[in-house]
C-alpha cells in the first residue's frame, strides 16, 4: 500500500485540503460506504508523509477490522473506492474556481432543462460581466477567455434558433461565435507552436509538419487582413491578436532583430490588457527570442543583456516573476543574476538575491545562492571570497558548470594568478571536448573568454599598443556576456601604460 496511487495523491494534500477531504469522504452524497470512512481515518493518522510501515495492507486491515481474517479482495476494493474518492476530490478542487467553465455549464444545464426564463436573465447578466472585464487581473488566459465567449454566444445562438425563430439574432450570435472561435484557436496554435519550437532542439524546420504548413500560410496570407478586420471591431482584440502574431514571427527559426522589436512593441502596447497568466509567458518568449537572435549574431549593436534584464524587471514589477506555487522557474534565478553581472549591476544582484533567494527550488537553492554570493563578492573586488563560494558549488545542473568556470578564470586574472587560470582553463577545455551535450555555441563563447583572458595576461606581461587596440576592436565586435568586463580590463591596461 505504501506505493499505492492513493497515498501518492494524499501526500500532495495540504493540511486544509486533508480536512476538506475528510468532510468529502464522510458526505453521503459522495460516499455511502462506512468501511471506506474507517479506512481513511486509519490512514489519516500517518499524515502528511504517509510512509509509516503500519500502512502495509495487512496492518491497516487489523486496525479497520480487528479480529477478522485478512481478505485481499475486500481490502483491494476499499483502497480502490478511497482512491476514486481522492481523484474526484482533486478534480472538484481543480475545477471549482473555473468561473468561465462553471458559468457555461450552468447555462447549458438551464437550456437543456428548458428553464428559459432563468437562462435568459442569467446569460444577459454573464454577458455584461464578461463583455469587457479587467483581463489583466483575471485568473484565466486570453485563449480561455475567447473560448468562453465562443461558447457563450453559441448558447445565445442556439436559444434564439429555438425560441426566436426567424429573427436575425441567431445569425448575429453565430457570427460572433465564429469570431471568438478563430481568435481562440489562432492564439492556442501560436502558443503550442512556441512549445514545439522550444523542444525542437535541432532547430530545423519540418516542411511535413502540419502546424508549420498551416502557420506559414496563416502568417503569409491570412493574418494581416484578419487583423485589419478585427481592428474595425475591437481595438483590444486587435492588439492582443497582433501581439501573439508578432510573438510567433519573433520566435521562428531565422527571425531577425526587427521581428524581436516588433514583438516587444506589440507586447508593451497591451501590457495592461493581457491577463497576467499570459503576460508572464509572453515576456519569457520575448527573452527567448532575443537569446536565439543573439546566437545568430543578427542583432549587432543591441545591448542584449540590458534587454533581458528589463524583461525580468518587468515581470518582477508586475508580480509575475514567480510561478503560481511561488517558486522560481528553471534557470530564471541564474539568468537574472548573470544578465546583471554582465552589466556590472552588482547591487541589483544583491537586492535580487535577498528578495528571491528563498524562492529557488530546494534541490538547487544552495548552489544558486552560493553562485550569487560569488558574483556579489566579485563585484566588491574580494576575489578570494568569490572563489571560495564558487568552490562550494556542485555541478548537478549542466549550465552551472560553464558559469562557474568562467567566473573562476576571471577571478584568477584579477588576482594575477596565471598558473591557477591555466589549470581551470585546461580542465574546462577537457570538459568541453569530451561532453557531447555541449553545443557549438557554448564552445565558441568559452573559447572567446579563455583566449581573451589569456591575451590580457600576455598584454599585462608585455604591453603592445597595437595588439591592445586590435584586441579592443575584436571584443567590441563580439556579442558576449563578459564584454563589458573585458573592455574594462583593456582600458585598465592602457591606463597603466600611459
Amino acid at each position: 500500500m505504501l506505493k499505492s496511487s492513493l497515498l501518492e495523491i494524499l501526500r500532495t494534500f495540504t493540511k486544509p485540503e486533508l480536512i476538506k477531504f475528510e468532510d468529502f469522504v464522510q458526505s453521503p452524497y459522495f460516499n455511502k460506504k462506512e468501511n471506506v470512512v474507517k479506512l481513511f481515518f486509519e490512514i489519516k493518522k500517518y499524515a502528511p508523509v504517509f510512509a509509516n510501515e503500519n500502512l502495509e495492507k495487512e496492518k491497516v486491515w487489523k486496525s479497520v477490522f480487528p479480529g477478522k481474517e485478512y481478505n485481499y479482495g475486500i481490502m483491494k476494493n476499499l483502497i480502490h473506492d478511497l482512491t476514486k474518492l481522492s481523484e474526484s476530490f482533486i478534480t472538484i478542487e481543480f475545477t471549482k474556481d473555473d468561473k468561465l467553465e462553471n458559468n457555461i455549464n450552468l447555462l447549458k444545464t438551464l437550456l437543456e432543462r428548458k428553464i428559459t426564463k432563468v437562462f435568459s436573465s442569467k446569460i444577459e447578466m454573464i454577458e455584461k460581466i464578461y463583455d469587457s472585464p479587467d483581463l489583466y487581473n483575471e485568473g484565466f488566459s486570453i485563449d480561455e477567455y475567447y473560448d468562453f465567449l465562443k461558447k457563450l454566444y453559441s448558447l445565445k445562438s442556439l436559444y434564439n434558433r429555438q425560441y426566436n425563430i426567424g429573427s436575425a439574432a441567431a445569425y448575429e450570435f453565430t457570427c460572433r461565435t465564429i469570431d471568438y472561435l478563430v481568435y481562440s484557436e489562432i492564439i492556442s496554435l501560436y502558443k503550442y507552436f512556441n512549445n514545439y519550437l522550444s523542444n525542437n532542439y535541432k532547430k530545423i524546420l519540418n516542411n511535413d509538419n502540419t502546424a508549420e504548413i498551416f502557420l506559414t500560410g496563416l502568417n503569409q496570407n491570412l493574418i494581416f487582413p484578419l487583423l485589419e478586420n478585427v481592428k474595425g471591431k475591437s481595438e483590444r482584440d486587435y492588439l492582443i491578436l497582433k501581439c501573439f502574431c508578432d510573438m510567433n514571427i519573433a520566435i521562428y527559426t531565422g527571425a531577425d532583430i526587427k521581428s524581436h522589436f516588433n514583438f516587444k512593441k506589440s507586447l508593451h502596447d497591451c501590457l495592461d490588457i493581457i491577463p497576467k497568466k499570459d503576460l508572464r509567458d509572453l515576456l519569457i518568449c520575448l527573452t527567448n527570442s532575443l537569446i536565439s537572435i543573439k546566437r545568430g549574431n543578427s542583432g549587432s549593436g543591441i545591448n542584449f543583456y540590458k534587454e533581458i534584464l528589463d524583461n525580468y524587471d518587468l515581470m518582477i514589477e508586475n508580480n509575475i516573476y514567480l510561478e503560481e506555487n511561488e517558486i522560481i522557474a528553471g534557470n530564471d534565478f541564474i539568468n537574472y543574476i548573470m544578465a546583471a553581472f554582465s552589466l556590472k549591476e552588482f547591487e541589483s544582484i544583491e537586492i535580487f538575491a535577498k528578495k528571491f533567494g528563498n524562492k529557488i527550488p530546494e534541490d538547487r537553492r544552495e548552489n544558486d545562492n552560493n553562485f550569487s554570493r560569488a558574483l556579489i563578492f566579485f563585484g566588491k573586488k574580494d576575489y578570494s571570497k568569490s572563489l571560495e563560494y564558487l568552490s562550494r558549488i556542485n555541478y548537478d545542473f549542466f549550465k552551472m558548470k560553464h558559469y562557474v568556470k568562467d567566473i573562476q578564470m576571471m577571478n584568477y586574472y584579477e588576482l594575477n594568478d596565471y598558473e591557477s587560470f591555466s589549470y581551470v582553463a585546461d580542465s574546462y577545455k577537457h570538459f568541453l571536448s569530451k561532453n557531447k551535450s555541449v553545443t557549438s555555441y557554448n564552445k565558441f563563447v568559452s573559447d572567446i573568454l579563455y583566449n581573451s583572458i589569456n591575451k590580457l595576461f600576455n598584454l599585462r606581461e608585455s604591453f603592445d599598443k597595437y595588439e591592445l587596440e586590435k584586441f579592443r576592436k575584436d571584443i567590441k565586435d563580439y556579442t558576449m556576456m563578459y564584454k563589458i568586463w573585458l573592455l574594462d580590463k583593456i582600458s585598465e591596461l592602457e591606463s597603466i601604460e600611459s
